[in-house]
């Protein structure tokens, strides 16, 4: 499992700085949900955790156990899914699968395609992404993200466009997913996208 902190961070587009000053830390296996606004940076703060984007002041650490890990290193060692990532439309949800595992493994006890069934896509496994509707989208981003073997996995918005036997699935999976790995769920805070364990990082 991975940990990260930061010190001094700050993010700025233009002119306009989305947050500053920032210092904190998660440990290894801690289960933490980043809460705020719409507009307060959660996302981008996700996007800084998956080494997806760089600071513009401070800086951000990662370990394992108590050795550094490089930046260029996390990007394997970390899962991570959002509502705004493209998935490949001019794939089957298969061949999507097939794709992302050539590059990244599976965990042991939940293989990428048992859970795409679990999470309701068992029966659009053969479809073509781009006739999916945003909600089995969705949950194709979360099983890529949640089924994938990582220290540290970010969890943007993860119920954003599912509907209620979604959220099920998803929270179940939740569950044991934190005994597995570092999770960070980036929310406006609706409870069911996180569980009552989680630790608090609140954004402005």
């Amino acid at each position: 499992m991975l940990g990260v902190s930061w010190n001094g961070l700050g993010k700025r587009f233009g002119l306009r700085w989305v947050f500053r000053n920032q210092v904190g830390s998660i440990s290894p296996g801690e289960h933490v949900l980043i809460k705020g606004s719409n507009g307060s940076g959660k996302s981008t703060f996700g996007k800084l955790i998956v080494a997806a984007t760089v600071p513009t002041t401070g800086t951000m650490v990662w370990t394992n156990g108590s050795e550094e890990v490089d930046i260029d290193s996390i990007p394997q060692l970390i899962a991570w899914s959002a509502p705004f990532m493209e998935i490949p439309d001019n794939m089957t949800v298969n061949e999507a699968i097939d794709f992302h595992s050539t590059f990244r493994e599976s965990w042991d006890d939940l293989k990428f395609d048992e859970l795409a069934k679990e999470s309701g896509l068992g029966g659009h496994l053969d479809t073509q992404i781009s006739t999916l509707s945003s909600g089995l989208k969705q949950r194709l981003r979360l099983t890529l993200a949640m089924g994938t073997k990582a220290g540290l996995v970010v969890l943007d918005e993860p119920c954003s466009n599912l509907d209620e036997s979604g959220i099920v699935w998803y929270n179940n999976t939740l569950k044991e997913l934190v005994k597995k790995a570092t999770v960070i769920v980036c929310s406006n805070e609706r409870e069911f996208e996180f569980l009552p364990t989680a630790s608090i990082i609140s954004l402005a």
